[in-house]
């Protein structure tokens, strides 16, 4: 799925963590990034669904609108189907929307009535990536942000794994925690699919030219954290999206046609 470029500064310009503790060598552990990557997609697939949630940012730091939703694996694409909280109206307040996406090119917002006045029956709008006008364009932004951080595994796990270095192995809290050190031009000369790379190369034009990332697994080897940090700035930018569920019965379709707004 092409993500959206509004989705790149937060996402991918990231800067160097530090911890007192040391480097693993423990067996259990995985002692590369391509043996990380490579359990982390076997483990993933088994399970084929999971749910996430993107927490708001710490005091002092800035990321992304909180979100929570769940994931289906499998299909042409991944299938989301998420809920998250921010201002879609210049100067206005925060509300609710649901996103769901289950192809390539399209996905669904559900809005609220009072804000665009849609019918009270009818309360989903259809985003197409053809459809060149500022509203489609917003919210397809909003929903390639939550798509970027839920769907890991079309985004951080293949540009962790064309850039990535293994730096520290540690326990946090009965899970294990790897952090990465990510060259981005490393990546970008790596990388084979053009969606990934454009992205990649906004950093690499905005000068950033390496990241962290961390990735916990937990005692069964599934990821239960994800975060990334970020100094672009003079700010720190903090993205983490925590996982659950894996493997629970999750159901994402389309909304009903009858419950979609036209466009007007």
């Amino acid at each position: 799925m092409r993500l959206a470029a509004t989705a790149i500064i937060a996402a991918v310009a990231l800067t160097a963590c530090s911890s007192s503790e040391p480097a693993s060598d423990t067996g259990s552990r995985l002692r590369d990034v391509p043996s990380l990557v490579a359990a982390v997609k076997k483990s993933v697939t088994d399970k084929g669904s999971y749910r996430f949630t993107i927490d708001p940012p710490l005091a002092g730091t800035s990321g992304r609108a909180p979100a929570n939703g769940s994931v289906r694996l499998g299909g042409e694409v991944p299938s989301m189907d998420a809920t998250t909280t921010r201002p879609v109206q210049t100067d206005g307040a925060a509300v609710e929307l649901r996103l769901v996406s289950t192809t390539k090119d399209t996905a669904f917002v559900r809005l609220p009535a009072d804000v665009f006045g849609l019918p009270a029956d009818k309360p989903w709008v259809k985003l197409d990536r053809k459809v060149d006008d500022e509203f489609t364009t917003t919210v397809l932004g909003f929903h390639d942000v939550v798509y970027q951080q839920a769907v890991f595994t079309t985004y951080h796990l293949p540009v962790i794994e064309a850039g990535g270095e293994l730096k520290l192995t540690a326990e946090a809290g009965g899970a294990t925690r790897y952090t990465i050190s990510v060259d981005y031009q490393k990546a970008y000369d790596k990388l084979t699919d053009e969606a990934l790379r454009a992205e990649v190369k906004l950093a690499l034009d905005q000068k950033v030219a390496g990241a962290t990332a961390e990735v916990e697994l937990d005692g069964s080897g599934l990821p239960s954290r994800i975060g990334f940090y970020t100094d672009f700035q003079g700010q720190r930018i903090v993205d983490a999206t925590r996982f659950s569920d894996w493997g629970g019965a999750v159901t994402i379709a389309d909304p009903n046609p009858a419950e979609v707004s036209p466009r007007g």
